[in-house]
């Protein structure tokens, strides 16, 4: 079962998935910015890393990301926009807003 790593600057949007995994028996960190994020992935194993396809920074998100061999799956309000971005990273799975835990977990990442 992969830990997840949730970036979005929505601390509600955050919080309330966080909250979602943890009552689903997954592991589960929460990040606001870019420079959170990647302190995390430095520092913890996470098979996913569910980040907001807005958030300033991503690219260094995703760095960290692939060096730590987590699945990104971007995330944002507009379909259009998630799959696009999702389109030109190779690993990443697109999930746009709004959602829940179990469709993340649905999605898969490991």
């Amino acid at each position: 079962m992969p830990a997840y790593l949730i970036v979005d600057e929505d601390r509600n949007f955050r919080e309330a998935l966080a909250i979602g995994l943890r009552l689903d028996g997954h592991a589960a960190q929460v990040a606001s910015s870019a420079d959170e994020a990647v302190l995390h992935l430095a520092t913890g194993r996470y098979g996913v890393c569910v980040v907001d396809a807005h958030l300033w920074s991503l690219k260094r998100v995703l760095d960290a990301c692939a060096r730590q061999s987590a699945v990104p799956v971007l995330t944002g309000p507009h379909a259009d926009l998630v799959n696009s971005a999702a389109e030109k990273i190779p690993s990443a799975r697109a999930l746009p807003k709004p959602f829940g835990a179990a469709a993340l977990v649905a999605l898969g990442g490991s």
